[in-house]
């Protein structure tokens, strides 16, 4: 879609310097969009500790010791000369690779890449056709007078992560907020955990296992999913969507085949009629067929991080791993009451609700005469969600998965402030 280019000076991808994970999954992110990626580093960079990047790596930024310059006033005849150099590599480069957006790394902002951003300035009118977006990673406290966004001209914006803070960024840099763009940084499971190629293929082809309200990943059996009475949590997650919540159940079933297959459609049949569209209700087996035995461990954990519920009404465990494991990965746990085991093994922890059990037979009549299991469940619905608004972990953890994402982030706020860019200096003001 477009040509971009990230400029640094880092001299190896040192996993101690946050900044390095911020551009690693910039370069992701920019490239699982069709970008092509340009990530120009120090001449002297080596891959020591082995960080590949989703980018074509261009060691072309010169290596110069530099100076921590509190004014522009001092800076030194070398610096003068390396930011006149280094300028005509940036003019050079920028016609070479056709770049239409560049991003640089505080290069604007601190004093020691003071010569970086001269270098910046002078390039800028050769490449009239390039929009430079320049992160600002902190929060700028002194007015350093090389602080002024008027000087690069109309191509140029700050980027910075927190809205909060945008107007003081304008004013510290001589501005107005126009010329300050919001951008949050990316923190995003898949990468943070470093999720499988085939669990983030899983989630390429759901995107709602990013982005929904609520996820459960249910581990079950082909043979065993009357016994865990997969029917009622899909009954329940259609309870929760009929509030206006976005929903997405996994049940990764093993050991699919002859004689279970012939198990799937009814309980595609109950989805329907919860009202689960296709793209809300997977088995794993259906996903893919060289996992009818069953996803990895390893894969089974990615999901369970993504997931932020879990219902467990079987009616017959003697441990029931799959519980634990699921609370370990921070999954707000729903359990079935009616097992008397369940609150030995969970310490009485987490919500308990009648679903019924081999040795306590429930039935929702046994509360209200005339009460249906589509009104219990709305009744479960509403218990659960009264519960879950109420912890700040479960919440703060979902917002975290939903938001901060490299889909959201890059649909919201990157493509968004691309387009926009392509008015700037033609006298029409962003919204």
């Amino acid at each position: 879609m477009a040509n971009i280019a990230i400029l640094t000076n880092f001299q190896d991808f040192h996993p101690g310097y946050s900044l390095s994970g911020i551009v690693k999954d910039q370069c992701e992110m920019l490239s699982r969009y069709d970008n092509k990626v340009f990530f120009y580093t120090c001449d002297t960079y080596n891959e020591a500790y082995d960080e590949p990047l989703q980018a074509e790596v261009l060691r072309k930024i010169p290596f110069v010791h530099l100076d921590d310059y509190h004014t522009e006033k001092r800076l030194s005849e070398k610096h003068e000369r390396y930011a006149e150099k280094l300028k005509e590599i940036l003019i050079g480069e920028i016609h070479e690779h056709n770049i239409d957006y560049i991003f640089t790394h505080d290069w604007v902002f601190t004093g020691w890449n003071l010569p970086y951003s001269l270098a910046i300035r002078k390039a800028s009118p050769h490449v009239p056709n390039a929009r430079w977006l320049h992160w600002i990673h902190s929060v700028p406290s002194t007015m350093n007078d090389w602080w002024d966004i008027r000087r690069y001209g109309p191509n140029h914006k700050l980027i910075f992560p927190n809205n909060t803070e945008r107007t003081r960024v304008a004013e510290q840099f001589r501005g107005h907020v126009e010329d300050v763009r919001i951008i949050p940084h990316i923190k995003d499971l898949r990468s943070f955990y470093d999720f499988h190629p085939e669990t983030r293929r899983f989630i390429d082809d759901y995107p709602a296992m990013m982005q929904s309200d609520f996820i459960q990943v249910y581990p079950a059996s082909t043979d065993r999913l009357h016994a865990k009475q997969v029917d009622k949590v899909i009954k329940f997650f259609g309870a929760i969507k009929s509030k206006g919540f976005s929903v997405f159940l996994v049940v990764a079933n093993q050991w699919y085949g002859r004689p279970h297959e012939q198990k799937l459609p009814d309980y595609h049949r109950i989805a329907a009629q919860a009202r689960l569209d296709p793209d809300e209700f997977v088995f794993t087996s259906e996903w893919d067929e060289k996992y009818n035995t069953g996803i990895t461990k390893r894969m089974l954990r990615e999901l369970l991080l993504c997931s932020n519920i879990f219902m467990f009404p079987t009616v017959e465990e003697s441990f029931g791993l799959v519980g634990p494991e699921a609370a370990l990965a921070g999954n707000y746990m729903v359990l079935n009451k009616s097992l008397y085991m369940m609150l030995e093994i969970y310490g009485n922890s987490g919500l308990y609700v009648d679903f019924g059990s081999h040795h306590n037979i429930f039935d929702p009549k046994n509360i209200k005469p005339d009460m249906s299991w589509d009104e219990y469940f709305d009744n479960v619905a509403n218990l659960v969600l009264g519960r879950f608004v109420q912890n700040e972990g479960c919440l703060t953890r979902t917002y975290m998965r939903r938001i901060y994402n490299m889909d959201n982030l890059y649909l919201h706020y990157y493509e968004p402030i691309f387009q926009e860019s392509k008015i700037w200096g033609k006298g029409i003001k962003a919204l």
